[in-house]
């Protein structure tokens, strides 16, 4: 099924048949994966549903704004109940959700619904509704939510915006488009306060996860053959400013302000991984090739990949182990 409409009433027809949905968020959930989890979580429970969100990591502090939050959890018992319907939102591959061992625990039959915007995405689901042209899993969310005509309310309209607000960095990046304009319109008019959106997820930073951006300022590097300029931070940098992972969340898509980078990359080290996010705002520039080659994938203007090893700091200098 090639066609968007087609693909909207086929999940229609499966939610109808189903009783009990689980809706899956990817591991280190960001306002994307999460805003269109609980989205999707207010409405099918609104339709006398039964369901279970889950996310392999708690919600980052930044997003306990986000209404139902609670509703998400990372109790992985939720894997020996049975599922007729079972949605992965905003995940390349159950790998990068970090569910595909625990859905072999599953052991009725049950339909798999993907919806995703990555380019990378390999179509892995029974049904696959992938817009890569959406800026986000929470814009296909909202095309999907308004070919069903629902009864939009707040919650939903905010759940929704969150994603289309942080996955287009308050619409700076090229991943704004008329199509998530118009959308952010809709769910304005709905109920969705962009403004705190904004300031919750985008622009409000604590003190000590100032202290550890400025440990990233500082090591900034250019390479003028690629036009790329990078950073780092060890596992040493959030021990010593006593910060959670959560706290670079934004670096990243801050970095893409440089005038003098046409790519930028953050790398970090966590559970003897070393993982980096590629940004991009060039037009002819497609960083989810480059994350392919080093083993990870997104979308063209930002993606993700990662890699045994640890990051070593020599006099703000990088070193790989």
């Amino acid at each position: 099924m090639n066609n968007h409409k087609n693909i909207s009433n086929a999940i229609k027809e499966e939610i109808n048949k189903a009783q009990n949905i689980l809706l899956l968020s990817h591991k280190k959930p960001d306002g994307d994966t999460s805003g269109s989890n609980l989205a999707l979580h207010v409405y099918l429970k609104g339709l006398g549903k039964k369901v279970t969100s889950f996310c392999l990591d708690e919600l980052p502090a930044y997003l306990k704004f986000l209404p139902k939050n609670n509703l998400i959890t990372n109790d992985h018992l939720v894997f020996t109940n049975k599922y007729e319907v079972v949605i992965v939102l905003d995940s390349g591959s159950l790998e990068y959700a970090g569910v595909a061992n625990l859905l072999t625990s599953l052991v009725n039959k049950y339909t798999l619904i993907n919806i995703d915007h990555h380019a990378t995405n390999p179509l892995y689901g029974d049904i696959n509704l992938v817009i890569t042209s959406a800026s986000s899993t929470c814009e296909v969310v909202f095309r999907l939510l308004k070919d069903w005509q629902i009864d939009w309310n707040k919650e939903i309209a905010t759940c929704l915006a969150c994603g289309i607000i942080t996955d287009t960095g308050g619409f700076l990046n090229p991943a704004t488009n008329y199509q998530s304009l118009t959308a952010a319109s809709k769910l304005l008019d709905k109920g969705a306060n962009i403004s705190k959106i904004v300031q919750m997820t985008l622009t409000k930073n604590n003190l000590l996860d100032l202290k550890i951006w400025g440990k990233a300022f500082k090591r900034l590097t250019k390479l003028n053959k690629y036009d790329l300029v990078y950073t780092f931070l060890t596992n040493e940098d959030y021990l010593e400013c006593g910060v959670s992972r959560t706290a670079a969340d934004n670096l990243v898509n801050f970095l893409q302000l440089l005038k003098e980078a046409r790519i930028v990359l953050l790398l970090t080290e966590e559970n003897g991984l070393i993982k980096g996010s590629f940004r991009t705002t060039e037009k002819n520039i497609n960083v989810a090739e480059l994350a392919k080659l080093l083993g990870g994938g997104g979308h063209k203007k930002a993606a993700a990949f990662s890699f045994p090893g640890k990051l070593i700091n020599k006099d703000n200098k990088l070193k790989i182990e």
